[in-house]
């Protein structure tokens, strides 16, 4: 059985995305920003509350509803607006706000999507790759915090 840490995905992809970027591919630096900040969340919504499947995951399905996809199993920037959207569905809704708080420039992932690994070098919004880094770098100390306090 695969086992989903977050955690140390969030970590392990910023880390390379870090190293790429000193080399100067922007390209997939980039790319792993979004899913360093997509981990930290995610680490971040288990240590709210919300449970995980078997593997240590967020479930799947709504719920509410088992047809539905669960509001947070997806990707940056969705992630990030699902988590304003549907606080609800989070247990811990005050700490997750505190956590939410440490990271005012998540919005920054508005112009990030999983499709730019399919798109031209010359198409790639490269000018945003140092505001992907600053918001993920952001989730990262939020990460830190959550340790702290023994969240995580």
């Amino acid at each position: 059985m695969t086992t989903v840490l977050y955690e140390q995905a969030a970590r392990r992809h910023l880390a390379d995305a870090e190293t790429l970027l000193n080399q100067g591919r922007l390209a997939n630096a980039g790319q792993l920003y979004g899913f360093a900040a997509e981990c930290g969340l995610k680490a971040m919504l288990i240590a709210c509350g919300v449970s995980p499947d078997a593997d240590g995951g967020l479930p799947k399905h709504h719920p509410a509803n088992s047809r539905r996809t669960h509001p947070f199993y997806k990707h940056m920037p969705i992630l990030k607006d699902n988590v304003a959207t549907h606080g609800q569905l989070i247990p811990d809704g005050l700490l997750s706000s505190r956590y939410m708080a440490s990271m005012p420039n998540l919005a920054h992932f508005r112009g990030w999507s999983t499709e730019h690994r399919y798109w031209a070098d010359a198409s790639l919004p490269f000018n945003l790759v140092p505001n992907w880094q600053s918001a993920a770098k952001e989730v990262a100390t939020m990460l830190d915090q959550a340790k702290q306090d023994g969240n995580l």
